[in-house]
């Protein structure tokens, strides 16, 4: 599929498009099967140009006038979009997303939805749809691959339909060809990953664009980008000059961190508050689930004060003493990052020593030898998650991993368990019990003048790790929609404010990072204070337990503490973080985890008690 085209060719070949799309279904058939070369086959390709070619250039009037026309009768779910580019660039990813769905194989198709996505300001799913569009070059070149004859039947017949629509364009599906596009990939990913923070990666494939195609002025001028990038980064001159080498260049950004225009998974919690409240009874009988204004911590409006949004808190449907537990949950969605650490597969309770009186009650699966903590723990993760693993080779993944990128590695073993239990339950990853009402602190991008970047990002956890732990599953990451990128950053958004954390019990110690984590829907719906007046414990359930002594504020020339104990009505308040670091650390820690400053009490008192001090 040539990537060049006169605009009048488009122009024609979008107008007879729209036209046929905007018929009636009866009509829109008969019409398509009079037409010779306006078929079904070859529709998905004039979309395709109109969605990535004539963005990329200068739109003439008269597509302005059927782009107006087209968004306005047939992108009626993006009403709440007030940029007509914007909702029209909506509508062309949803065009690809389904000729994707019909011909997952079709590398240019993919390519085209990284460049909708770069229109989009979408870097991150950029990267992750030119990457796959790689993927599928390679398969074309490699006969060993399985994807090799489905690679390239796509891409020749994607060849024939352009040449049927645009007989002014000669194509040919040769080795010309296929350089063409690879250099394209190569372009996006570097750009893109760019755009993202990811230098390292992106110099990598910059090169390996230019050793491919040495006289591209674009993938030139991108090299000297990504340079410019990192001496901004390390300064001009340093003692190291870290800025020379590429290899020690950072891979890792932030991105938007957003309920996606597209994501229908996403419910409103506030209208399933009934749900929720039946959810809380089983685990937490005296707690309840109610609306509360909190404030968005990412935004702000264009005057610069601080928005508020209705989200779900926790509230005590009685009074409660202090030191009385009044949670106990368990979840499935856990992970460990130890490889030979003795605990439960399920719920990662510590396993009992062998020989032991409780040790009788573990149970190993017959087929790899997984571990089990108890027959109860066993039959859960059958049904919940376990036969999508099983005898996969997945023990290993992202295991004893550097002190660095600890935290990471136990959010990329959240969302493999999450894609297990969707594959086992077929369901959406998105749809989960464990996911679905979890808040991913998404940006409210309704009144801000920058579109904020708050969730952190690699090419390695954010791409090519889960595409991996797919493969692994045996689940074609091409043919299948409901695993993508931008499903992968929900969920470690919804992850990254909500997961509790410890060490595990075989010689844990705090220098090695975090090494056990879970995410607990219910327990995670109590919003983060740095002064809760629950504390919480996790060995195999997690529990609320009302604080004995709230935690003492500490001010330049005074300090302050609440009393403890949760009156009837009093929202719970849990905590994420540690309690006794500084309040800039504590901001610091939110600024990743919950997107923006913490704004509880005591670190707004604290922090303007740390001004008082610096006058």
């Amino acid at each position: 599929m040539a990537m060049s085209c006169r605009d009048d060719d488009i122009a024609a070949l979008l107008t007879r498009a729209t036209r046929l799309s905007l018929l009636p279904v009866n009509e829109s058939h008969e019409t398509e099967q009079r037409s010779t070369d306006l078929n079904d086959k070859s529709i998905a390709p004039a979309l395709l140009v109109y969605a990535a070619q004539v963005w990329a250039s200068t739109t003439p009037p008269e597509l302005q006038t059927i782009l107006d026309d087209f968004s306005e009768r047939i992108a009626n779910q993006y009403n709440q979009i007030a940029d007509v580019e914007v909702r029209a660039l909506l509508v062309a990813r949803r065009w690809l997303v389904e000729l994707i769905e019909k011909s997952p194989y079709l590398a240019p198709a993919h390519i085209l939805l990284a460049r909708t996505y770069v229109r989009l300001r979408y870097s991150d799913l950029a990267a992750g749809a030119a990457y796959k569009a790689l993927l599928l070059l390679d398969a074309i070149s490699d006969d060993s691959d399985e994807n090799h004859e489905s690679a390239s039947q796509a891409f020749e017949e994607g060849v024939e339909a352009w040449d049927v629509l645009t007989p002014h364009t000669a194509t040919k599906n040769d080795e010309a060809s296929l350089k063409n596009h690879r250099t394209q990939v190569y372009t996006l990913l570097a750009q893109t990953l760019q755009g993202c923070g990811c230098l390292k990666t992106a110099y990598f494939y910059c090169t390996q664009g230019l050793e491919l195609d040495p006289a591209s002025n674009e993938l030139q001028k991108t090299l000297q980008d990504i340079k410019d990038a990192a001496v901004l980064q390390y300064g001009e001159s340093t003692p190291t000059t870290a800025h020379e080498n590429a290899a020690d260049w950072p891979d890792m950004g932030l991105v938007r961190r957003e309920c996606y225009p597209w994501n229908t998974y996403e419910p409103n919690r506030l209208d399933d508050l009934d749900i929720l409240n039946k959810m809380m009874e089983a685990v937490a009988p005296r707690l309840e689930v109610k609306a509360v204004r909190l404030p968005a911590l990412a935004s702000t409006t264009n005057d610069g004060q601080t928005t508020e949004v209705v989200q779900l808190g926790v509230f005590a449907r009685e009074d409660i003493s202090p030191d009385e537990i009044v949670l106990k949950e368990t979840s499935l969605l856990t992970a460990n990052n130890k490889l030979q650490d003795a605990l439960c597969d399920a719920c990662s309770v510590e396993l009992p020593e062998l020989g032991s009186a409780r040790s009788a009650d573990i149970v190993a699966c017959d087929e790899c030898q997984v571990v089990f903590c108890s027959q109860t723990c066993y039959d859960m993760a059958s049904q919940s998650y376990h036969p999508a693993l099983c005898d996969r080779d997945v023990e290993a993944i992202a295991k004893d991993v550097p002190l660095q990128e600890a935290s990471d590695s136990l959010y990329s073993l959240l969302l493999l368990r999450s894609l297990a239990m969707a594959e086992t339950q077929d369901c959406h990853p998105l749809d989960l019990q464990e996911t679905k009402y979890i808040w991913g602190d998404f940006n409210d991008l309704s009144d801000v003048a920058v579109e904020p970047t708050t969730l952190p990002f690699s090419f390695k956890y954010n791409i090519t790790l889960p595409f991996h732990m797919l493969e692994k599953m045996d689940i074609d990451i091409f043919a299948n929609a409901k695993y993508d990128v931008w499903v992968f950053n929900t969920l470690y958004a919804k992850f990254r404010g909500t997961a509790s954390a410890r060490l595990s019990g075989l010689g844990g110690r705090a220098i090695r990072g975090p090494e056990v984590c879970a995410v607990h829907p219910m327990w995670c719906l109590a919003n983060h204070s740095c002064d809760p007046n629950v504390s919480w414990e996790w060995g195999g359930e997690i529990t609320f337990r009302t604080r004995k002594q709230r935690v003492q504020w500490h001010g330049s020339t005074k300090t302050h503490r609440n009393e403890a104990g949760v009156r009837k009505g009093e929202e719970v308040l849990n905590h994420y973080c540690d309690l006794d670091l500084p309040v800039q650390e504590r901001r610091e820690w939110a600024r990743g985890a919950l997107g923006g400053d913490c704004m509880c009490e005591r670190c707004v008192w604290e922090s303007q008690q740390l001004q008082i001090e610096q006058r």
